[in-house]
């Protein structure tokens, strides 16, 4: 009986072995891993890579490499979730992504020789992504050789929505209304091409996307100081905001004021030369927050900050438009510009006046007012778009 109970154990340790080696064949089987899938038209320097993983869960953070230079900065507008797009000439390019969670990062890259068809006389056509003020509506501003001399129209899902030859910007501003998939296009057609070329980027819009604020800020350089600014939030649906953050070239700064609902005011000290500032709004309906950033430049040119409120003016279809104080308003011409058409100036003293306009009709526009002052020699301006039920 103890010889059968010997042989019994080993029996089942060595089944257990087994089992625990089939186990660990599996795991090594389920070792996370990126891979680059590349997206490219024969003859275009155009390249679109996906990273693709498996066995990763919650991913926190993708970047993106080039050459060996990361993609950030306003190259972050050619990255769309795990998409890069990228405008390459010809050549020999290497591209990489990193893929990190709070657990560990995994790395791919891989190599690619760009031929560009130079005998192919259709544009080739791209532009580039990003956010404007709130997850559901974006900024989509065309980069390409030959941009000046060509002419293009805008669609989304297959509908034309913008014309450049009768607005000759180099953007497009789109607030989506409902969650979707939605395609962007730019087309073009040319004489040396004319069946046309067109380039595409697929947008998704979720639920949550339509419910966040639209944030901005807005500055003023402290009195008697070099680089000294204080930033101040300007945040829609105050009553909601869980969080409020700052960042100062991709760091997170803490600041000491309003810790009830986070801080609505930054005060920063920076050394010449040119910085990212970023506010970052958590609300309830919006875990996922929303950003907003600006360049600032200290010890170059120091152009004022612009903003403006906008109240409408009962049931018409025309706006009372505020600008925010800023030092010296009074002593400068704020222009308006609605799509890009020059519609008049404000009044005196234009802290305290604002600027009337009366809308053709229903419909989107785009507003903006722009200075220049003697620190400012090429303006400024800021934006916003107006919707017209």
């Amino acid at each position: 009986m103890k010889k059968l109970r010997i042989w019994y154990v080993l029996m089942i340790s060595i089944l257990l072995g087994f089992t625990s080696c089939t186990d660990d064949v599996g795991g090594f089987d389920k070792e996370p891993k990126v891979e680059i899938v590349i997206d490219n038209q024969k003859g275009s320097g155009v390249y679109s890579f996906e990273a693709k993983t498996t066995g990763l869960t919650n991913e926190t953070q993708v970047i993106w490499s080039v050459d060996g230079e990361k993609i950030e900065g306003e190259g972050q507008e050619n990255v769309i979730n795990q998409i890069l797009d990228y405008l390459f000439k010809s050549g020999n390019h290497t591209i990489c992504v990193k893929v990190s969670t709070d657990q560990r990062t995994i790395e791919a890259c891989i190599e690619i020789e760009v031929e560009v068809d130079e005998n192919d006389l259709c544009p080739d056509l791209f532009f580039k992504t990003r956010e404007y003020e709130r997850p559901s509506t974006y900024k989509f501003i065309t980069d390409f050789e030959g941009l000046e001399e060509v002419s293009y129209e805008w669609f989304i899902n297959d509908d034309l929505v913008k014309d450049t030859s009768k607005n000759r910007n180099n953007y497009l501003i789109w607030s989506f209304r409902e969650a979707g998939r939605y395609e962007v296009c730019i087309k073009a057609e040319t004489p040396d091409c004319p069946l046309g070329a067109s380039y595409c980027k697929v947008i998704e819009i979720e639920e949550s996307d339509l419910i966040c604020p639209e944030v901005s800020f807005v500055k003023e350089i402290e009195p008697e100081t070099f680089g000294a600014y204080t930033f101040e939030a300007k945040i829609e649906n105050k009553n909601e905001i869980n969080n409020i953050e700052w960042y100062v070239d991709g760091g997170l700064v803490e600041s000491p004021t309003d810790h009830r609902i986070g801080n609505r005011t930054l005060y920063y000290q920076f050394d010449s030369g040119v910085h990212e500032v970023c506010l970052k709004v958590i609300t309830r309906n919006c875990q996922e927050g929303v950003r907003y950033c600006k360049e600032i430049r200290v010890g170059e040119v120091d152009c004022p900050d612009l903003f403006f409120e906008t109240v409408r003016d009962e049931d018409k279809r025309a706006y009372y438009f505020y600008p925010s104080a800023f030092d010296g308003i009074n002593d400068v011409d704020l222009e308006w510009f609605v799509d890009e058409q020059y519609v008049g100036k404000s009044p005196e003293f234009p802290d305290d006046n604002p600027f009337y306009y009366e809308f053709d009709g229903s419909g989107r526009y785009e507003v903006c007012v722009m200075i220049e002052t003697p620190d400012c020699p090429k303006g400024t301006s800021f934006c916003k778009i107006i919707e017209i039920e």
